[in-house]
């Protein structure tokens, strides 16, 4: 069993509800396929980070679907905290509708405890840190929980665990790998940045090539895929001896460029 699901199935022994947390530009492809599996009948919360970089009506779209599937759905900006309340109001009602279950059953009320899960670089630690914002209280260790990990108070009956679940990225289709790199969800090195670079070219002489002429200052009209990379690089002055383009270079400038919105808000995928 890969590690990061060896640690979360420990969690979530102690855990009410998951935070499945995905990546607004590519909500199918950067869902964990087996999850539901591993929670069983825990409650899950969707949530789609990095909003600020993917077309909003995709995102809306999106949340339509999953909300469709009976599955609760929020849409954050952790940079501006944009979405983070509506998270919040979500998990106050699973707390409400706990406490109400177990006054029925003439029990106690407890801390709703959640915990956010999801593959590697689709920002969970970013929106642990918005929601473990200045008003949350550490609440120190508890039983089932290896050293380390601790719980945070959010305010009411809710608690967070500090520790993301961190799951392993998953095997996907050639295409989805493709887009999976491109927006930093694989380990750096899986695919060339080269590769990355290409494709994104190419999506972006398709879809959007003002966006390439306004950052870059080339005439896309005038580039053809091959010679992309080149104009840019050349514009740009990256350049080794001999006045040939690092291809290198020039490649890490765009997937970078990219992966921070500075070509544009896109999502990969439509629902």
């Amino acid at each position: 069993m890969p590690g990061g699901i060896k640690s979360l199935r420990q969690y979530l022994k102690v855990v009410d509800v998951i935070l499945e947390v995905i990546d607004a530009r590519l909500p199918a492809a950067s869902r964990y396929p087996n999850l539901e599996q591993i929670i069983g009948s825990k409650q899950r919360v969707l949530v789609l980070t990095r909003v600020d970089l993917a077309d909003r009506g995709a995102t809306a779209r999106w949340l339509a679907r999953f909300r469709a599937a009976g599955i609760p759905a929020v849409a954050i900006n952790a940079r501006s905290g944009a979405g983070v309340r509506a998270l919040q109001r979500q998990l106050a009602a699973i707390a409400r509708a706990r406490t109400e279950q177990l006054a029925r059953k003439g029990l106690q009320p407890q801390p709703l405890r959640a915990i956010a899960a999801g593959i590697p670089n689709v920002g969970k630690s970013s929106l642990l840190n918005r929601l473990a914002g200045r008003g949350a209280a550490r609440t120190g260790d508890r039983p089932g929980i290896t050293r380390g990990p601790q719980w945070i108070r959010l305010g009411g009956m809710i608690e967070l665990l500090d520790t993301p679940g961190v799951l392993p990225s998953r095997q996907e289709e050639a295409a989805a790998t493709i887009w999976l790199g491109a927006i930093g969800c694989l380990p750096e090195g899986r695919i060339a940045t080269t590769t990355l670079a290409t494709h994104l070219g190419a999506f972006l002489l398709a879809r959007e090539p003002a966006k390439l002429a306004a950052r870059y200052g080339i005439n896309p009209q005038e580039e053809t895929l091959p010679g992309l990379l080149e104009a840019i690089g050349r514009r740009r002055g990256y350049l080794q001896s001999g006045g040939i383009v690092d291809q290198e270079k020039t490649a890490v400038a765009l997937v970078h460029d990219f992966r921070e919105g500075l070509l544009g808000r896109y999502t990969l995928e439509e629902p």
